[in-house]
C-alpha cells in the first residue's frame, strides 16, 4: 500500500529494514567471514548507502561489529549471546537423553566416552565418562576443530557437501603433525567415514590421543552431534575392534532414535 504522498506507510518501512537486516546477518553468518559494506551489497542486491546505514545501526545493539583495521564487518556479541542462549537449551534436552547412553557404553568398553555437539563450524564436549584405567582421557570442554576432531568430522561426514565446502574453504590450522590440512584429502577421508558410519581421530587434534566417533541425527536426519571414544595412544588399536565399533554405532543410532521420538532439534 502506497500513501497518497507516494511513501509507504512507516510500518511498512520498517518491515522492509528488518527483513533487510535479517538477510546482513544471514549473510555474514554463512559466508563466515568479515564482509565490507561494498560486498554486502553485492551478495543481497541492496545500495552500498543502505547496507552501511544498516550495519551501523545493527552495530549500535552488538549484533554486528566493525573491525577498524579492514574496515568490515562482522557478527557480533548479542548475536553469539542470543545462539549460546538457544544452544544452552538444546544441550541439555540433548544431553538428557545422550547421558545414559554414553555411561552405559563407557562401563560396557571401560574407555572414556563423550558427546560432542556441533556449534556451526565446531564441537565442544559437553558430557563425558571417564574409563577405570589409571592412564584416561579426560576431555578438556575445548572448542574442537571440524578438520581435526572425530566427533566433528563424523558430522561433518553426513552434512551436505555445499556446507563442507563453506567450512573448508578458509586455511586449515595444523594442530598436530598428524592433522591433515588438504581439502581433498579431507573430502577423502569424509567420504570413508560417510560409507563405514564412524570418523577416526589419529592424534589429529591431541599427540597421545586416538579417537573413534559416530553421528547422532535429530527426526529430520540431520546431524547435530557425535558420540566420542576416546583413549591413550598406547590402546589405540582398541578402536578397530569390531565389537567397541558396533556398540557405538548402535549407541549412537539409539540415541538419535529417541531425540527423534522426542521432536528436539539443535539448530545448525
Amino acid at each position: 500500500k502506497i500513501n497518497k504522498n507516494g511513501t509507504q506507510p512507516s510500518s511498512q518501512k520498517k518491515a522492509s529494514t528488518v527483513e533487510k537486516a535479517i538477510q546482513l546477518l544471514l549473510t555474514l553468518s554463512h559466508e563466515h567471514r568479515e564482509l565490507g559494506t561494498t560486498e554486502l551489497g553485492k551478495i543481497l542486491g541492496l545500495h552500498k548507502a543502505t547496507v552501511s546505514r544498516i550495519l551501523i545501526q545493527l552495530a549500535q545493539y552488538g549484533f554486528v561489529y566493525k573491525n577498524n583495521e579492514t574496515r568490515k564487518y562482522w557478527l557480533g556479541p548479542a548475536v553469539h549471546q542470543l545462539g549460546m542462549t538457544m544452544a544452552d537449551v538444546n544441550f541439555k534436552q540433548v544431553m538428557q537423553v545422550a547421558c545414559p547412553h554414553i555411561d552405559n557404553l563407557s562401563a560396557a568398553i571401560n574407555e572414556t566416552v563423550a558427546l560432542e555437539i556441533w556449534l556451526g563450524n565446531s564441537t565442544v564436549t559437553t558430557y563425558y565418562a571417564l574409563s577405570d584405567h589409571p592412564l584416561k582421557v579426560v576431555p578438556q570442554g575445548e572448542l574442537l576443530a571440524h578438520h581435526a576432531a572425530a566427533g566433528a568430522k563424523a558430522i561433518l561426514a553426513y552434512t551436505h557437501q555445499e556446507r563442507v565446502d563453506r567450512l573448508l574453504q578458509d586455511e586449515l590450522q595444523t594442530i598436530t603433525e598428524n592433522t591433515l590440512t588438504d581439502k581433498e584429502q579431507i573430502k577423502t577421508k569424509l567420504s570413508e567415514y560417510f560409507k563405514q558410519g564412524y570418523s577416526i581421530d589419529n592424534q589429529e587434534m591431541h599427540i597421545g590421543i586416538c579417537a573413534i566417533a559416530a553421528p547422532i541425527f535429530d527426526q529430520l536426519k540431520q546431524p547435530i552431534a557425535a558420540l566420542t571414544i576416546l583413549v591413550p595412544v598406547s590402546r589405540s588399536e582398541n578402536l578397530l575392534s569390531p565389537t567397541l565399533i558396533a556398540n557405538l554405532k548402535s549407541t549412537a543410532t539409539a540415541v538419535s532414535k529417541e531425540l527423534a521420538a522426542k521432536r528436539i532439534r539443535v539448530s545448525s
